[in-house]
């Protein structure tokens, strides 16, 4: 008969009740600091720069810890940091296409933009047609 030697295999099963709280604590500050940016305007790409930063942070947290990540090895992590560099692809190219636009595709009032009633040419004024203003 073989004896169990590790704490999973004796059905002993150590309390992470601690580093739940720990981690709950620190999503809950996390998400005040982005309740708080949203409050506040950080001029340039500073703000979405921060915005995503505190964003991977979150989840990052609930994959290592809720979803168990810190505790496995192997193929699930090869399978999370893979699923990262898919969504990091893709954020960058959504921001790069967005930076560059051509500045009417934008929204009026979005960053980039053309002010409303400008245009990035200047149009010479149409000359008035012969006999116009002139009244017999």
């Amino acid at each position: 008969m073989a004896v169990a030697n590790t704490e999973h295999e004796q059905g002993v099963h150590p309390s992470h009740v601690a580093r739940y709280a720990l981690v709950w604590v620190a999503l809950l500050v996390l998400t005040f600091a982005t309740w708080g940016l949203s409050r506040y305007h950080i001029p340039g790409v500073w703000g979405v720069a921060v915005a995503l930063g505190i964003a991977v942070t979150k989840s990052a947290l609930v994959a290592l810890f809720f979803m168990h990540l810190w505790d496995q090895a192997g193929a699930n992590r090869l399978v999370f940091a893979t699923s990262l560099v898919f969504v990091a692809l893709l954020i960058v190219i959504v921001l790069s296409d967005n930076a560059t636009r051509f500045p009417l595709a934008n929204p009026p009032g979005s960053e980039g933009a053309l002010p409303v009633g400008a245009t990035d040419y200047q149009v010479a004024p149409l000359s008035a047609p012969r006999g116009a203003g002139h009244e017999r």
